[in-house]
């Protein structure tokens, strides 16, 4: 999933998909899930729906973002 190959699209990796998220969030400072996964559509393709959840989970996993559950959105951790 992290180690590219040959036929890896720098654009549609995980890592970036985690830069694009942290870079909108930052923006932002609270995001809404729905209106940041719209946001990468729109910059990329329909095609990253999976590679953002799993973008999320990476970032969740080195501590950079909190969900909101009650907002439904996300924040960078502080």
């Amino acid at each position: 999933m992290l180690k590219p190959d040959k036929h890896t699209n720098p654009h549609y990796t995980v890592v970036n998909i985690a830069g694009l998220i942290i870079e909108q969030i930052k923006k932002n400072d609270i995001m809404k899930y729905d209106d940041l996964l719209n946001y990468l559509i729109n910059q990329t393709s329909g095609g990253i729906k999976d590679i953002f959840v799993y973008a999320l989970s990476f970032l969740f996993l080195l501590d950079k973002i909190e969900y909101l559950s009650d907002l439904d959105a996300l924040k960078l951790k502080t």
